[in-house]
């Protein structure tokens, strides 16, 4: 096929019965390649889904003897017509499930060698595996919906911020050091012998100084860095929606960041939050769960049990009690079946997680 290869007309996961006489030009990825005596079938990928392309050498004989050649993560062109599946191999598990390609051209763009792993989301793969080949590790389904949520929560978040009339700023990346909560990361400079940039810990120094400018609401998705030892939620890079407003109280911020979170998950996950938020104060919080950020999923309210253990030998017990400490506890419906064993497990999950045990 010594004619130019010719643009896309649509992704592989866009097409559709309504789709079904056009002739289409699809561009992607070989998922699986069967030949079916004669007849090879091609499930072709994009990241908006797969598309099932049928290669007959009734149709087109160079196709079929270019398709005879193909193997996984060959990267593919096809032209052809969007054809309906017959009734018996239809794919209601695939959005592109009623219909196929019937290739009347087919071009291979790039050949590949064996990948390591297979591009499913359920493949077995350690994690050094993936990130050494993090190219492919991110050609799977769910790294993909990942990524484009991330957009998309993205665009949702700067619509709201600026219909709200917020005015979204860049802040420095190479900066001074500041005082603040871990330590940061230097980066030396070339023209300054010996003396070393900064990358910000948060933008919080510059934008305090749009407020004073008169800028008076500022929003900016930005890039922080803590050279911190990593927890479960936190990481030496990672990025936050960073908000400043003049003028304000603090039932101003809550009404900002409830409606923003209210959009947020009804744009991008089709939840809908409602508002205004559950509140408590520090007091409350600690008193009722035992934590100034509890998931309240659980509902496992913390009750003073003190007056009914007061006489009790139990040495746990008996130490708080003896040092002016309460006795809190939670009810945990259907429970006491728990075996023994059961219990142990529980305690050497609660040690790991930073309990004391059993002391008594």
């Amino acid at each position: 096929m010594n004619e130019a290869i010719p643009a896309r007309s649509h992704r592989c996961g866009d097409l559709r019965r309504e789709h079904e006489g056009r002739t289409v030009v699809v561009k992607g990825w070989v998922h699986t390649a069967r030949d079916h005596g004669g007849l090879i079938f091609i499930d072709l990928r994009d990241r908006k889904g797969l598309l099932q392309i049928a290669v007959d050498p009734a149709v087109s004989e160079e196709a079929h003897r270019a398709a005879e050649t193909v193997r996984g993560e060959y990267v593919l062109a096809v032209r052809g017509q969007v054809s309906l599946r017959p009734d018996e191999s239809f794919n209601p598990s695939l959005p592109t499930g009623e219909v196929e390609v019937r290739a009347t051209d087919l071009w291979i763009l790039n050949e590949s060698k064996t990948p390591p792993f297979t591009i499913e989301d359920d493949a077995e793969v350690s994690d050094a595996v993936r990130m050494k080949y993090r190219f492919l590790d991110l050609r799977r389904p769910m790294m993909q919906k990942n990524l484009l949520l991330r957009h998309k929560a993205n665009q949702s978040i700067r619509s709201f911020f600026d219909e709200e009339g917020f005015v979204e700023l860049e802040t420095p990346v190479l900066t001074k050091s500041t005082p603040e909560g871990a330590r940061d990361y230097l980066v030396p400079s070339r023209v300054n012998r010996g003396k070393f940039y900064a990358l910000p810990q948060s933008p919080q120094i510059f934008k305090q100084l749009f407020m004073i400018s008169g800028f008076d609401r500022y929003v900016q998705i930005v890039r922080c860095f803590r050279d911190e030892d990593l927890r479960a939620d936190r990481q030496p890079e990672f990025t936050q929606v960073d908000v400043e407003m003049s003028f304000v109280d603090c039932e101003d911020v809550y009404d900002v960041n409830e409606r923003l979170i209210k959009k947020l998950f009804h744009e991008c996950i089709g939840l809908d939050v409602e508002t205004p938020f559950q509140r408590f104060t520090y007091e409350e919080a600690v008193e009722r769960y035992g934590s100034d950020k509890p998931d309240l999923r659980f509902g496992l309210t913390l009750t003073d049990v003190t007056e009914v253990v007061k006489d009790t030998e139990f040495g746990v017990f008996r130490k708080v009690l003896e040092s002016g400490g309460t006795i809190k506890g939670f009810a945990a419906p259907g429970m006491a079946s728990l075996s023994r064993k059961d219990l142990d497990d529980l305690t050497q999950f609660a040690i790991e997680q930073g309990a004391g045990g059993w002391l008594g």
